[in-house]
């Protein structure tokens, strides 16, 4: 019989056993790259869970602030209650115009005064 050079001899009381292995370098990244992966992903819910916490809280103190805004508002009279600003719409103001350039005809029922500024 001739042995094959290069491929390890069987005897019978290692029959059974599987042949000895060395370290699988695959098998410790793939094992390596989990454990990296799973302590990102809790630092990154950590993270994720301290900001909805604080933005949770920002949240309150904003609506507690707006419920104290909306609470004034209604104490205060709204703009249509309070008095108008400038002219009274409704009043006929009495205007001179016996000196002023005239359009039509001088008795007429309606006179229509403009006012303008070329400043």
């Amino acid at each position: 019989m001739s042995k094959r050079q290069g491929t390890p001899q069987r005897s019978p009381e290692n029959e059974g056993s599987p042949p000895p292995r060395g370290v699988d370098s695959l098998g410790l990244a793939t094992l390596g790259g989990v454990v990296i992966l799973l302590m990102l992903s809790f630092a990154n819910w950590r993270d994720v869970s301290r900001i909805d916490r604080e933005l949770g809280e920002r949240l309150g103190k904003l609506e507690t602030q707006v419920t104290q805004v909306a609470s004034r508002l209604d104490r205060v009279p709204s703009q249509a209650a309070q008095a108008p600003r400038g002219p009274d719409p409704d009043r006929v103001y009495a205007v001179q115009t016996a000196a002023a350039p005239v359009r039509g005809r001088n008795g007429a029922p309606v006179t229509i005064a403009e006012f303008s500024d070329f400043q």
